[in-house]
């Protein structure tokens, strides 16, 4: 292995740790067992398929696997799964001068000429070798006319050819690629696998570094050998260089990590709708120089780790972090609710996103801290349902406030809906706040306004409106004044004027007569005025309905249809006529 000027003065050139500790035999490899155990097997029966598809993430052993293959052909005391590295062969192919192992970067040469010139070459026997080995790294980078001229090729290769195709992404891959291909597919390191080849380079490079730099490290890589040992690579010199004094606070703050300290207490506090230590936490970032889409990409693993320990338990496998960190994990899981975590790991997954695509990462790292904790005070769906449940049909949104006041958040959001401005064109007072105590002497509009408050759609529609009465004969007259047509609209649909007539009358503390009056325009907008409409109350079912009953063991829940509804000129004699016995009336 090479070492760099003035470390052991020779004159070669300096090469990096993820290339001087490149692994050189099967046994070096770490965290591929099921791919290595299938190679050796294959290699040790002589049972050597023409092409292999090693698919995996980045740097985690596939260009490696395929050089070490090529050594296991061509080794004179091969082909066998352990090459000596000492003979002529084995030592051409390290120092890559042996002219039968091709290696081709299919990103820069993905034409159908590069693949044409790749036929033309594979059809020459080997010069010295016992096989001629073609290494197309990243080949998902092929244009379709090249994996199209490469299919022949691959499928009946020359006698003495073995291709070895690798790829990030194997979904990029043509079917008709990978059925020629035996595809072996490389999974991401173990943390505990990668802090143990750490602890080897460090100790070969004669620097001893605390254990949990190097567990810090294996966690940050997701499962890249090769990137934890471009990692390590940054920090040695300062290690030597510090000596004892290179600590944890020291790598963070040579690499600008947040740390897993600071996003468990951050993350706790959104989860309590936090808002203000979730903007504090953005601008300590900034001030320090931390990279806002990592520090996010931290926080979301903090998160889903308190999501699985909620979801498997405080003795799950599947969190490796332990002590003191672990328990406080454990302690958020058991407070936070799983459509919580579930929301706040998506809000914060969406800003990193953006932030990779958007300049200004301060205020979009701001943002994305501000939904993550209106995400983590946000009532379920389950608590709002028990909540309707538990309120009476015609109790006043008053009586709504107190299941609220566990969530400040919460309320917070909804306070907007308090400020909705008043459209009232004619008598009737405004409607109160939201939450207000409704007077039992105010008039009958301020409490149905009241009563609709909670629905922003409702209540901006029957504020164009005036309601007269109750006058003689119990009548209740809702005078529409809007002079949109959304809003006569909606209130000539017949479940609406059901829902606002049982409301009224449940206000008025007695069975009233509601009339909706539409004014000059009428119902199709010009014309005539109709009569008031009157909805029937408790129609008895004619005789048709009554046969469809009989049959199918049903009963009548509610009267809709609008070709059912009686609309009698005047009087309330229609509200006992039988349901299905009126005869249509001319707009129908």
């Amino acid at each position: 292995m090479a070492g760099g000027p003035g470390k052991d003065g020779s004159d070669a050139p300096y090469l990096v740790v993820a290339r001087r500790f490149r692994p050189q035999t099967f046994g070096e490899m770490v965290g591929q067992d099921e791919v290595l155990q299938s190679l050796r097997v294959a290699l040790a029966q002589q049972r050597i398929p023409h092409a292999f598809l090693f698919s995996g993430s980045r740097g985690v052993g596939k260009t490696t696997s395929a050089r070490i293959l090529a050594r296991c052909l061509n080794c004179e005391q091969g082909p066998t799964p352990t090459p000596c590295g000492e003979c002529e062969l084995c030592r051409s192919i390290l120092d890559g001068s042996n002219p039968d192992i091709v290696e081709i970067d299919a990103a820069s040469h993905n034409g159908v000429d590069d693949v044409r010139a790749l036929r033309e070459h594979s059809a020459f026997a080997s010069m010295r070798s016992r096989y001629k080995v073609f290494i197309l790294d990243e080949v998902h980078m092929l244009s379709k006319g090249a994996f199209n001229a490469l299919l022949k090729t691959l499928e009946e290769p020359p006698p003495g050819v073995v291709f070895v195709l690798a790829t990030t992404e194997l979904h990029k891959v043509p079917d008709t690629i990978r059925s020629r291909c035996q595809v072996l597919l490389f999974r991401r390191v173990g943390e505990n696998d990668l802090q143990r080849r750490l602890h080897m380079i460090a100790e070969k490079e004669g620097v001893t570094l605390p254990d949990d730099v190097l567990a810090e490290i294996a966690g940050s890589v997701r499962g890249g050998v090769r990137d934890a040992e471009t990692a390590l690579e940054r920090i040695l010199p300062l290690a030597r260089d510090l000596g004892d004094k290179f600590d944890l606070a020291a790598y963070r703050s040579l690499v600008s990590r947040v740390g897993v300290e600071a996003t468990v207490a951050v993350a706790g506090a959104l989860l309590t709708g936090d808002v203000g230590a979730g903007l504090r936490f953005a601008r300590e970032l900034q001030q320090q120089g931390i990279d806002e889409r990592e520090a996010l990409g931290e926080l979301v693993e903090t998160l889903r780790a308190v999501m699985l320990l909620k979801v498997d338990g405080a003795e799950t496998t599947l969190v490796p972090t332990t002590g003191a960190i672990r328990e406080q994990l454990v302690a958020m899981a058991e407070k936070a609710e799983l459509h919580q975590l579930d929301a706040m790991i998506s809000a914060g997954i969406l800003g990193r996103e953006r932030l990779r695509r958007l300049e200004d990462r301060g205020v979009v790292l701001e943002i994305a801290l501000v939904r993550m904790a209106q995400a983590g005070a946000l009532p379920s769906l389950a608590d709002l349902v028990a909540e309707a449940r538990a309120t009476p049909a015609g109790a006043p949104v008053a009586a709504r406030a107190p299941a609220a006041a566990g969530r400040p958040q919460a309320a917070r959001l909804a306070a907007p809906g308090a400020s909705a401005p008043q459209f009232g064109r004619g008598g009737g007072s405004a409607p109160l706040a939201a939450g207000a105590a409704v007077p039992a002497t105010a008039d009958l509009r301020t409490r149905l306004l009241a009563h609709y408050h909670g629905n922003p759609l409702m209540h901006t529609t029957l504020e164009h409106c005036r309601i007269d009465g109750p006058g003689a004969g119990d009548v209740v007259k809702v005078v529409v004044l809007a002079e949109r047509k959304m809003f006569r609209d909606r209130l000539q649909a017949v479940p609406v004027q059901q829902e606002v007539t049982k409301v009224l009358r449940d206000l008025a503390g007695r069975d009233v007569r509601v009339e909706f009056d539409f004014g000059a325009d009428g119902d199709a907008g010009g014309g005539a005025s109709p009569a008031p409409r009157v909805l029937a109350k408790d129609a008895e079912p004619g005789p048709t309905t009554k046969r469809v009953l009989e049959k199918f063991r049903g009963r009548v829940v509610q009267v809709n249809p609008d070709d059912r509804v009686v609309r009698p000129p005047t009087g309330s004699e229609a509200a006992d006529a039988p349901v299905d016995d009126v005869p249509p009336t001319p707009d129908d």
